[in-house]
């Protein structure tokens, strides 16, 4: 992946805009879980009522990512960028206008749907932009971390109506603005983003026939070819990633959307006191995206996965289990499973062709919503069951699930087209 043919000014420039935006979004993702006390007071909501708020979301997630990035395998990168980070504004707006439930819930749809899509289609972006994508897309995943460890630290411990809810939104809605109207200007008329992208010879392309014609298509010039699902699918790889996203999400997005109301509710803790915890693991991810950026480039993808599944899931696991002071052990978790997300995106492109990479990483993190849309659905039944105690020990045997099924996956080296990055 050899340097892009971009302005050293203009990548400086396009890293500012995308570290606003990645800010803007961190916080944008945490609000649920932050705000889940003043939902469950506004509202009046029982544990189910604010899991379908959970839910909702990451089936905006499903839908965005299924639909948005083989719209963007057609459209170009730019555009559909563009068109999203708008949709993501206008759920944000919709906030700002409204104190109705089911509107609400539209905007969760939106908002979450949205700024998912703007992850993977940043990540899908940087090796056009970027001349060390896997060091770049982990420091921009420091901003993000930095908005999200804010939500979850400050203003988790002050809110307390419904009213600072349309405030927070409103500044993101103007961070959103900065970033869309920053990007419009910087990006016209780079290589890569207005038109189908080109790809670079695979090994191993050769013994997959259709693949290979539908790969020299591209290199000539022509028309993107359609990808179907099913051609998706129908990749060993497909089915491994769809695990380890899956299992790693519930494990993630758990202490992002429960711990904090867990805490309170659960516990007894007031929302300062509550708020320490998520915050702790979400600074460690924060500090862990920037100190560990280098880690991928020196060790290569895979490596720096293997590294840092197998010792984060042991502290991950640590905290949870004994639970009490060990939950101070969430910032070194956090920290030990920073550049899992984002490291593990950039690893879809090991495994599919250039020519259906963007739509590989859509179908693959959609399918693996699926996790989340399941997991939350009746999570808050379970809690309503058994007691918050005994529910939230499914996150830990997902984090478990995620680094044993990588383990396996990253084994089987035959199932990569390329492995120059992997070691």
């Amino acid at each position: 992946m050899g340097s892009p043919a971009v302005s050293k000014q203009t990548r400086i420039a396009l890293y500012v805009v995308f570290a606003i935006l990645m800010m803007a979004l961190g916080s944008s993702d945490s609000l649920r879980g932050v705000f889940a006390p003043v939902f469950a007071e506004h509202f009046t909501l029982t544990a189910s009522d604010l899991s379908l708020i959970i839910t909702v979301s990451y089936i905006g997630n499903l839908v965005f990512m299924l639909l948005g990035t083989r719209i963007a395998d057609s459209f170009g990168l730019r555009l559909v960028f563009i068109a999203t980070m708008l949709l993501w504004m206008a759920a944000l707006a919709l906030y700002l206008v409204t104190d109705n439930f089911i509107l609400l819930l539209i905007g969760m749809f939106f908002a979450m749907g949205g700024s998912t899509l703007l992850n993977i289609m940043l990540n899908l972006m940087s090796p056009l932009l970027f001349a060390a994508p896997g060091m770049i897309l982990n420091t921009l995943f420091f901003p993000q971390g930095i908005g999200t460890t804010f939500s979850q630290s400050a203003i988790s411990a002050t809110v307390d109506s419904f009213v600072d809810w349309k405030i927070v939104n409103g500044v993101l809605l103007v961070m959103g603005a900065v970033a869309v109207i920053g990007f419009a200007f910087l990006s016209r008329g780079i290589q890569g983003l207005t038109r189908a992208r080109k790809s670079e010879q695979q090994d191993g392309a050769a013994s997959q026939d259709s693949a290979a014609q539908q790969e020299s298509a591209v290199q000539q010039g022509s028309a993107a070819p359609k990808v179907s699902y099913m051609e998706i699918v129908k990749y060993p790889a497909f089915w491994f990633l769809f695990l380890i996203f899956g299992f790693y999400f519930v494990a993630e997005h758990g202490v992002m959307n429960w711990v904090n109301i867990y805490l309170i509710q659960g516990k007894g803790l007031s929302s300062a006191e509550a708020a320490i915890f998520p915050a702790l693991f979400f600074g460690g991810i924060t500090v862990g995206r920037l100190i560990l950026s280098k880690l991928v480039d020196k060790m290569g993808i895979m490596g720096s996965l293997r590294l840092c599944f197998i010792s984060g899931t042991v502290i991950y696991l640590i905290a949870y289990v004994i639970g009490g002071n060990a939950y101070y052990l969430f910032a070194l978790a956090g920290f030990l499973l920073s550049i899992i997300y984002p490291t593990t995106m950039l690893a879809v492109q090991l495994y599919f062709p250039a020519y259906n990479a963007a739509t590989a990483t859509g179908v693959i993190m959609a399918v693996a919503t699926i996790f989340d849309i399941a997991f939350n659905a009746v999570f808050g039944f379970i809690i309503d069951s058994v007691g918050y105690d005994l529910s939230m020990m499914l996150m830990p045997i997902a984090m478990v699930l995620s680094t044993a099924t990588f383990l396996l996956f990253e084994r089987m080296r035959s199932l990569r087209l390329r492995d120059d990055l992997s070691k």
